[in-house]
């Protein structure tokens, strides 16, 4: 069986694409700010996923990526860091999202 299985640290089982294919349908670029985006709707049985990808080197020039969430067919990010701290920025993603 070949696919794709991501535990978090106590070793729960958060991610398991073995038994389906996924399909990518978009993405959408954050421009280093918050904000939200509609998505078409997946097929019937399918679960919605998303993948953050920064596109600046966060340990050289102090990049924060957004904290995500999907909520139906809204797709939403937001920056949260302590803006007191030295270089830290919200950083450029792409956030790609699409259904398994």
């Amino acid at each position: 069986m070949a696919g794709l299985i991501i535990r978090n640290q106590a070793g729960q089982v958060i991610l398991d694409m073995t038994m389906r294919i996924s399909q990518n349908m978009g993405s959408v670029d954050t421009n280093g700010a918050d904000g939200s985006a509609a998505l078409p709707s997946p097929p019937a049985g399918k679960t919605m996923y998303y993948v953050v990808v920064p596109l600046v080197d966060l340990q050289r020039e102090k990049g924060k990526k957004p904290a995500v969430t999907l909520s139906g067919n809204t797709l939403s990010w937001a920056y949260s860091f302590n803006p007191n701290g030295w270089g830290y920025f919200a950083a450029n993603c792409r956030i790609f999202y699409g259904y398994y």
